[in-house]
C-alpha cells in the first residue's frame, strides 16, 4: 500500500496521526521561511535549532527553501516524534544537513554541545520558559536570530489578566487594542530578559493572527545594543470614554483621563519601538514573488499592509468600534482615509485589525473625519 504524503512548500512529510502537525500554521511557516531567506544579507550562514520540532516540517522547509541555512538540529522530547522526523529527513534527502536530537529543548540549548545562530521556539502555549535559555545559546554568536511563536493569546490579550502579570511581568489590555498590545508585551518581555545578558534585540518581523503571535528578531551582543533596546520600553494608556490613546517611556501616566475625569486603562511595560524591519519586508516581498507558495497572494497583500504601517505611530483606531461607541455612521475606509490625508495626516491600514487604521491624527481628528 502506497504511503500518503503532505506537501508544504518544498518539503514533504509522511502522514502520521500520532505526531502533531497543524495545517493551519502553514501561513506562519511560509512567512517564517521568507524571513529566514531575507536574513541572508545580515547573517550569510545559519545553524538552526528547530525547538519542539514535532513533524519537523518547519526546519525542513527552512533548509530546503533557503540556501543560507547550512545545518538544522531537530529537537523534540518525544521519541515517537524524533523517529518520525528521521523518516522525513531521509524522505527529503537532508541527512547531511540534519541532526535529530531527542531531548528537552532547554536542556539541549543549555548543555553547550551545539551553538546556534538561529533558534526557533514554537511551543504549545507560552514561550516564556524557553526564552532565556535560547538567548544564552545565541550569546556566543554575537549576532543571531530568535524566532518565537506564542499561542497563549488569551493571556497576552488580557482575558487572563493575572496570568499575563505572572508570565510576562506586564499589565495587559483587554479591548480592541489588545492584539498589538499583547504582541508588544511579548517583544518587551524578550528585551527585558536579553538586557541583563548584554544582548539587544531588533525586531525584523512580527505578526498577530488567529490564535497566535509571532516575532522574529535579531539578537546583538553588546552593552550598547542592550541599552538601546531596553530604552524602547514604556507604557500606553486608553480612555474607555473618549478613546484617547497615549504612550510614554516613563511610568507616569495619569490615573484618570484629563478630559473625561474617569479612570484610564493602561498596559505595560511593553515594547514601544518598531516591530518590523523595512529592508526585511522588502526582501520578503521579492522572495515571495519567486516562490510557488499556495498562500502567495495572501502573503503579498499582508506584506504591503505591513510596509505601509511600519513607520506609523504605535496602536490603531478601530473605525467600526469608534462609530459604534459614539453612535455614528461609519463611512468607507477609503473616504475616511481620504479625509484624514486631506488634513495632512499620515494614514495606513494595519494587519492587526481589518476595520482599523494607523495614523498620526488624534482621536478628535478621526471623529471629524467620520462625521
Amino acid at each position: 500500500m502506497d504511503q500518503e504524503f503532505i506537501q508544504e512548500g518544498k518539503a514533504k512529510i509522511l502522514k502520521n496521526e500520532s505526531v502533531f502537525y497543524n495545517p493551519h500554521m502553514q501561513f506562519n511557516r511560509d512567512l517564517s521561511s521568507l524571513v529566514v531567506g531575507a536574513t541572508k544579507s545580515i547573517i550569510p550562514s545559519l545553524t538552526v535549532c528547530d525547538g519542539m520540532s514535532a513533524s519537523g516540517i518547519r526546519g525542513m522547509r527552512y533548509v530546503l527553501e533557503n540556501d543560507n541555512v547550512q545545518k538544522v538540529s531537530f529537537v523534540d522530547s518525544e521519541e515517537t516524534a524524533c523517529e518520525f522526523i528521521r523518516q522525513n529527513v531521509k524522505l527529503n534527502d537532508l541527512e547531511e544537513k540534519s541532526t535529530v536530537i531527542c531531548d528537552d529543548v532547554n536542556h539541549q540549548l543549555n548543555r553547550g554541545g551545539i551553538r546556534y545562530n538561529f533558534v526557533e521556539l514554537d511551543p504549545f502555549g507560552s514561550p516564556v520558559p524557553y526564552i532565556r535559555t535560547a538567548l544564552i545559546n545565541l550569546r556566543p554568536s554575537k549576532l543571531g536570530v530568535l524566532s518565537v511563536t506564542a499561542t497563549d493569546t488569551a493571556v497576552l490579550c488580557g482575558a487572563n489578566h493575572k496570568a499575563c502579570m505572572i508570565n510576562y511581568c506586564a499589565r495587559p489590555m483587554h479591548n480592541y487594542l489588545c492584539h498589538e498590545v499583547g504582541l508588544r508585551i511579548l517583544i518587551g518581555h524578550i528585551a527585558r530578559i536579553a538586557a541583563p545578558l548584554h544582548l539587544g534585540i531588533v525586531p525584523l518581523f512580527s505578526l498577530s493572527k488567529r490564535h497566535y503571535m509571532k516575532t522574529i528578531m535579531l539578537v546583538k551582543k553588546s552593552s550598547e545594543s542592550a541599552f538601546e533596546s531596553i530604552s524602547q520600553m514604556g507604557y500606553i494608556s486608553f480612555c474607555p470614554k473618549c478613546l484617547e490613546i497615549k504612550a510614554s517611556k516613563k511610568p507616569n501616566l495619569p490615573s484618570v483621563c484629563e478630559k473625561c475625569s474617569i479612570p484610564i486603562e493602561w498596559a505595560g511595560p511593553l515594547w514601544l519601538g518598531k516591530i518590523y524591519d523595512d529592508l526585511i519586508l522588502e526582501q520578503m516581498t521579492k522572495l515571495n514573488e519567486e516562490r510557488d507558495y499556495s498562500n502567495k497572494k495572501q502573503i503579498s497583500l499582508l506584506l504591503e499592509i505591513m510596509k505601509s504601517e511600519s513607520n506609523m505611530p504605535i496602536l490603531y483606531y478601530d473605525l467600526h468600534a469608534i462609530a459604534d461607541h459614539f453612535n455614528m455612521p461609519c463611512h468607507s475606509f477609503e473616504e475616511t482615509i481620504s479625509r484624514l490625508k486631506a488634513k495632512g495626516f499620515s494614514v495606513s491600514r494595519t494587519h492587526f485589525n481589518q476595520t482599523a487604521i494607523k495614523t498620526d491624527a488624534l482621536i478628535s481628528d478621526v471623529l471629524n473625519a467620520l462625521k
